[in-house]
């Protein structure tokens, strides 16, 4: 029961990652049950052949090239998810040399603004 709070506490203070694992292992265990529940020999056949083996390891199997699919699809939303943002950071780097060199030359161009004081002397009087 300790071990169960202290698990519950790592969740709750480590955050989505342990939440993912949790229900990952829970998954396994589950597909473990039902694959150990129906062990017995099935026949499978693809194309021109076939062969005879257990529904343990048929079930297993597909589970697991289902997690490689998967993982190899996010892997490469990842990767393009990178490049983007590498791109972007370049390209907001690229901006903000371009903005401060601007301002640059707006501040030689422009005269200082006059301040409210010399407004009125500047005025001819009426």
């Amino acid at each position: 029961m300790a071990r169960i709070m202290i698990l519950i506490s790592t969740i709750h203070n480590g955050g989505e990652i342990m939440l993912y694992f949790v229900m990952a292992l829970g998954l396994m265990l589950v597909v473990a049950v039902f694959a150990v529940q129906n062990a017995h020999e099935v026949t499978i056949g693809f194309l021109y052949w076939s062969f005879e083996t257990s529904l343990v390891i048929v079930i297993l199997s597909s589970v697991l090239f289902g997690a490689l699919a998967v993982m190899s699809l996010a892997a490469f939303v990842q990767i393009r998810s990178r490049l983007k943002l590498r791109k972007a950071k370049a390209r907001l780097s690229e901006l903000e040399t371009q903005n401060y060199m601007l301002k640059s030359k707006l501040e030689q161009l422009e005269p200082p603004l006059e301040t409210k004081e010399n407004v009125g002397k500047n005025e001819p009087s009426c």
